[in-house]
């Protein structure tokens, strides 16, 4: 293999970041206390559109796409205290397959009166694709997440569709105190899947995702109900759009559309009319998405 050649196996990366906070100059602020890597995966430096209190963390996979044998695991931990956003500067691409799958694990952990919104560009599964992608949240009972996952089939801007193929995905938010779900969900796509194009299914729909916001079960300034009518309300006009609060202090947010762009900014929308109410402050959008 030269050094700029891509392995036959594929390349395996892994990103380590753990956030912390810090007495500097007086005041708090949120720190990269640990930032290791081994293979593609990159970290920008940290950074503070919002002041010291929040650290923004931008996710780079400088290859830009993963393709057949590619292996990549992002563990991202928040300690208590700390507030933190993390997002990526695009889409995260995966290519036809040559036969191996490719795979991606995301493990987030939040500790008690941590804050972490965790906020990527969408994930593009190209046709001919084999993928399986993971995210396991764990939250501390007093912790505080916003986070979402997109999900577009095929690349809609040059009508391809997710025709051939394997996408397989795995999620599952839990309680650091007794490994109890809060949610959990899994899929299984092949290209000639039926429910790509039922009514019961996605409708011939290419983008698809889910949100979740999490708070303390006994916040008792942010009852559940409170919450998902601000949210409902945030989504009355759009169409193919569900929230709903399966256990205590979780709101989970179902969209659909035909374009990734659509389903961004209304999840972007739903993100700016919570932010105040769950994490105390106004939103502020990461400038990596306007270069």
């Amino acid at each position: 293999m030269s050094e700029v050649g891509v392995p036959a196996t594929g390349w395996s990366a892994r990103l380590d970041l753990r956030f912390e906070p810090r007495d500097v100059r007086d005041t708090r602020r949120t720190v990269m206390a640990e930032r290791s890597h081994f293979g593609p995966l990159r970290i920008l430096k940290p950074l503070y559109p919002e002041g010291d209190d929040i650290c923004h963390a931008v996710i780079v996979h400088p290859p830009g796409g993963i393709v057949a044998g590619d292996n990549l695991a992002v563990d991202l931990r928040v300690d208590s205290g700390a507030r933190a956003l993390a997002t990526t500067p695009g889409a995260q691409k995966w290519y036809r397959s040559t036969g191996a799958h490719a795979s991606a694990v995301t493990r987030l952990h939040v500790a008690d009166d941590a804050h972490l919104e965790w906020v990527p560009q969408e994930t593009m599964v190209f046709n001919g694709a084999s993928a399986r992608q993971k995210l396991e949240v764990t939250l501390a009972p007093q912790a505080r997440f916003f986070g979402w996952e997109m999900l577009c089939l095929g690349r809609t801007t040059s009508g391809e569709r997710f025709e051939n193929g394997e996408f397989r995905q795995s999620i599952r938010l839990v309680r650091a105190t007794d490994d109890a779900p809060l949610w959990r969900e899994s899929m299984l796509l092949r290209g000639d899947d039926p429910l790509l194009a039922s009514q019961l299914g996605f409708r011939g729909l290419p983008v698809t995702a889910t949100a979740w916001i999490v708070f303390p079960q006994d916040a008792a300034d942010q009852p559940a109900s409170d919450l998902l009518a601000v949210v409902r309300d945030a989504l009355a006009e759009a169409p193919l759009t569900a929230a709903s609060s399966p256990e205590p202090g979780l709101v989970v947010i179902k969209a659909m559309g035909d374009a990734p762009e659509a389903v961004r900014n209304l999840l972007i929308a739903v993100w700016k009319r919570i932010r105040l109410q769950v994490f105390a402050r106004e939103a502020v959008l990461p400038r990596i998405w306007s270069t």
